[in-house]
């Protein structure tokens, strides 16, 4: 209801499955990268303007002017542009490095955890299907797919396992008022 206020504008997205990199463009009248897979009402996005590479080979395998991606396919998703966050909508979370493993790509970055007395109740907490994942990193070294940095990688719960290193540091607490560091923009 409250998208409807704002311009429709293109968004190039990268998404990406075991299999392939699909580029292309959405139209989406919300600003964050998070909210465009949330409000997706069906299975699949629709791009425009897409291609289908084969990870390993980048052999381009198709080629379109409108495509279709099943989202329970989706490993991961990025785009190349900033998109908007909302400061209002922010909560105070505890970035924490972690391990994701969504084969055959690995992926390392800051998830963040709302505060709470143990580190494994924060994680259960993780309940949405898609997981931001800021500062990220993601490679494949088996099908010769080198790392690939983006600020901002939203990844499929449902197709990722998490890893929280030993002797992550976990506070139990958010600091107090001004002192805590509210997430990054764009999700």
């Amino acid at each position: 209801m409250f998208a409807s206020f704002n311009p429709v504008r293109p968004l190039p997205l990268t998404l990406v499955t075991s299999n392939l990199f699909v580029q292309g463009t959405i139209q989406a009248r919300v600003r964050r990268l998070t909210d465009v897979l949330r409000e997706a009402d069906a299975d699949v996005l629709t791009l425009e303007d897409v291609k289908f590479i084969e990870i390993g080979s980048h052999r381009i395998v198709g080629n379109a002017v409108v495509g279709q991606v099943a989202l329970s396919d989706v490993l991961m998703v990025h785009t190349t542009v900033n998109t908007e966050g909302t400061e209002e909508l922010r909560t105070s979370k505890q970035p924490i490095k972690v391990l994701l493993m969504a084969p055959p790509f690995s992926i390392d970055g800051l998830v963040h955890l709302s505060y709470e007395a143990d580190l494994a109740v924060s994680i259960r907490g993780l309940t949405e299907r898609w997981i931001p994942v800021t500062g990220a990193r993601y490679w494949a070294y088996g099908v010769a797919e080198e790392p690939v940095s983006v600020e901002l990688l939203i990844v499929n719960h449902q197709k990722v396992h998490i890893s929280v290193p030993r002797g992550t540091e976990w506070s139990p607490a958010a600091p107090p008022a001004g002192g805590s560091r509210p997430a990054p923009g764009g999700w």
